[in-house]
């Protein structure tokens, strides 16, 4: 069965015209499994702020809407609005009109098709930011839609190092993505351990935790999973004593190299060998201490 057209709608009574659409509350109705929010505490008191926020006058946009086979509409955009109404409706808060006690809620047509309704969803945000994990849920429909990172990073007004990067974190394991959503750990901190050590990233950052918290902290900072670094300047300056000695090395022994000698006489000044260990030495120091 086909759903019903907005003209339709208003011609059966269905839906007000004026100078906005306006819907029943009761025939606004959420999609299953299309929200991007994780259902949690924080979702619910934002709810129950925006909800006193509206009781208390706060204007706030009509939904967007699409038709529902079914009958009604679902909700595209205004996922938290709706609730927020179904909230002071529970309370007997929201105004009814006082003809047919109904409460009515403005509403606006949604336009586009099923790729740019999850894309809606995404750049809108109602006022709260989705979370790193939700917005990678988002990213993973449009790449299901056959979206490249290209596209929704040019969609999005971001980076692709950003779409790649929330993309990493919602493909990470499981215990990865409970530290990110529990504030154990950021997201970029947990993208850059990914990186770093891929199926084993959780146990790294499990680990770092652990560590953390023994020293009274209680979040995986960027400088807790840095791995120690030689610095650049040694390896700048033990990358130019290589090519001196390299380019030292007489043509007959380059070219018993390139015919794949397994065994070669050098002669190097004893000077350059001392510089070279002292500068080993110095690199392990670094590693060492960093």
């Amino acid at each position: 069965m086909a759903a019903k057209s907005f003209k339709q709608m208003i011609k059966d009574g269905e839906l007000r015209r004026a100078d906005a659409m306006k819907a029943r509350l009761e025939d606004l109705h959420e999609e299953p499994g299309f929200n991007l929010r994780a259902e949690n505490e924080d979702l619910e008191q934002s709810i129950a702020e925006l909800a006193e926020f509206i009781y208390q006058g706060g204007q706030v946009p009509p939904l967007e809407v699409r038709p529902r086979e079914e009958g009604g509409m679902w909700v595209v955009d205004g996922h938290r609005r709706r609730r927020a109404y179904l909230k002071l409706d529970a309370e007997k808060r929201l105004p009814r009109d006082p003809k047919d006690k109904q409460a009515w809620i403005a509403i606006t047509a949604f336009a586009g098709n099923d790729a740019e309704r999850v894309l809606r969803v995404i750049t809108s945000q109602e006022g709260r930011k989705l979370t790193q994990l939700e917005l990678a849920e988002g990213y993973k429909r449009l790449v299901a839609f056959g979206w490249s990172n290209e596209q929704i990073a040019k969609k999005m007004g971001r980076t692709r190092q950003h779409v790649d990067q929330v993309m990493l974190i919602g493909n990470a394991n499981t215990d990865v993505q409970r530290m990110v959503a529990s504030g154990e750990v950021a997201a970029t901190t947990a993208a850059k351990a990914v990186r770093q050590h891929g199926e084993k990233a959780g146990k790294v950052l499990g680990e770092k935790l652990k560590q953390v918290q023994a020293a009274g902290g209680s979040k995986v900072t960027p400088k807790t999973i840095r791995e120690p670094q030689v610095p650049r300047a040694l390896l700048d300056e033990m990358h130019k004593l290589c090519k001196s000695i390299s380019d030292s090395f007489p043509s007959q022994v380059r070219a018993a190299i390139g015919e794949g000698a397994e065994v070669v006489t050098l002669t190097m000044k004893a000077s350059q060998l001392e510089k070279l260990i002292d500068l080993v030495r110095s690199a392990e120091d670094s590693l060492a201490t960093d």
